[in-house]
């Protein structure tokens, strides 16, 4: 999720790479799970690689997680993205310790460290006063995170953060072309109106409904369509990401590029 605070109210103000050490060491958390047993919200947005190990550990479709609620779908920073569902903790936590720890989606991994998004990427920070256990011991970050071929996934969250912010931009260009267009016809004098309705094959509908009845269901319409472009186009992003199962014999990340590029392809054009 999208944090909006100064970087010197939620961490230490340092930016760290992967090879930095960092005092985020808990000892395995032992003897707390207060993060897992929490209602976090939202907040454990999961990523398509978050999924492709889900699938994995679980042996369980991104559908039948729906179903069993241990995950859903909301709307996260104007887009529906797929979360662990933490009400009443999480459903992974088995005897006050994760179940799923090698296969834990990256927000847990990262936890309390977070990112901090640039041009070229992105660097680490600590956050401070989020975790519970205050006497902690200093980790590489890259130990820390405990991913196999970080280089690459490094690049996956790259890759990731920039499409879901094309995905955001899309979202709020449909809606702002629509907006244009309703301004452009709640502002049309009756005389440009009535032409407007000719040239789109809609003058019978415009004698017999009357210049502002029209006026008001063409506007209602254009909104009303602009929001179903918008249904679709995250309804693509969600089904060619995550809900069709990965192949956890195969190597995610070219997975991931490829439907990425399909995901891409398609919503381009929607307007």
């Amino acid at each position: 999720m999208l944090r909006y605070e100064k970087i010197e109210d939620i961490s230490d103000g340092k930016l760290y790479g992967e090879d930095d050490e960092v005092c985020v060491g808990t000892n395995g958390c032992k003897g707390c799970s207060y993060c897992c047993k929490s209602d976090m919200g939202k907040s454990i947005v999961l990523t398509p690689y978050d999924m492709y190990e889900l699938n994995l550990v679980t042996g369980k479709s991104f559908d039948e997680l729906l179903v069993e609620f241990v995950i859903e779908l909301s709307m996260v920073d104007g887009i529906v993205m797929p979360h662990l569902k933490m009400d009443g903790g999480c459903k992974f936590l088995k005897d006050d310790r994760c179940s799923i720890h090698l296969h834990r989606p990256g927000i847990c991994r990262l936890f309390p460290l977070g990112r901090l998004y640039n041009e070229s990427g992105f660097d680490y920070i600590v956050q401070t006063d989020q975790c519970q256990i205050k006497e902690r011991t200093p980790v590489k970050v890259s130990d820390w995170l405990g991913i196999d071929e970080l280089d690459k996934n490094t690049e996956f969250i790259n890759k990731w953060h920039r499409f879901v912010k094309f995905e955001r931009k899309k979202v709020s260009s449909i809606r702002e072309m629509a907006g244009h267009e309703a301004r452009r016809i709640r502002e049309m004098a009756v005389e440009d109106l009535e032409v407007y309705a000719g040239i789109i094959g809609e003058q019978e509908d415009f004698e017999e409904k009357g210049a502002e009845s029209y006026r008001s269901e063409k506007i209602e319409e254009i909104n009303e369509t602009s929001e179903a472009t918008i249904k679709e186009v995250m309804k693509r992003c969600i089904s060619i990401l995550y809900l069709d199962k990965y192949d956890t014999t195969s190597d995610f990340y070219e997975q991931f590029d490829k439907r990425l590029r399909r995901t891409i392809s398609e919503i381009r054009g929607m307007n």
